[in-house]
């Protein structure tokens, strides 16, 4: 819930000219919720082919099988679910700009979960509806990859749950009625 209202006040945020550099907004909501600081992880080329595939060869050299296998599962089902996809894509285009994360997770220890955050930023080279399962060269005039492994212990969470809640429950409504349908 934590991670869900860290995306949707930073998307709020950079949608009305609040946040300058996404990703660091990103990072500091999930500070101030509770997450432990971020560990950057570089995130190397981009490369050609699909956008989906580059994503899930960064985060398979970047970040341990753990985080590899569940990013490929994700992507793999956002492909077989059209209306999934094009909820995903819409939300992640923002006139010629796209941004979007993919946010594996895993248990790490007792009471601690980590999360490989990848964030891409892109800018496209004309209007488009879809992206994800395109060839980035024909989509993508620029972007930017950042990463960072982030752990979050669970051990006081309970006494923060109801308030983080209530906040997700806020944000997601007001996300709710902006989007266009």
């Amino acid at each position: 819930m934590s991670n869900l209202y860290a995306q949707l006040a930073t998307r709020s945020a950079y949608k009305d000219g609040l946040v300058g550099n996404w990703f660091d907004y990103y990072r500091n909501k999930l500070r101030y919720l509770g997450w432990d600081s971020a560990r950057p992880v570089s995130a190397g080329q981009a490369g050609q082919g699909l956008m989906a595939d580059s994503v899930l060869r960064q985060v398979s050299r970047s970040f341990d099988q753990r985080f590899s296998r569940q990013a490929r599962q994700a992507l793999g089902t956002l492909r077989q679910s059209p209306d999934a996809l094009e909820v995903f894509e819409r939300t992640s285009l923002l006139r010629d700009m796209g941004f979007f994360q993919v946010i594996p997770c895993t248990a790490k220890s007792a009471g601690r979960i980590e999360i490989g955050l990848y964030h891409k930023q892109f800018r496209t080279r004309r209007t488009v509806s879809g992206f994800l399962f395109w060839p980035i060269e024909e989509v993508v005039e620029n972007s930017l990859e950042e990463m960072a492994v982030v752990t979050f212990s669970t051990l006081h969470y309970a006494a923060f749950r109801e308030k983080v809640a209530a906040a997700v429950m806020s944000e997601t409504v007001r996300h709710l009625h902006a989007l266009e349908l």
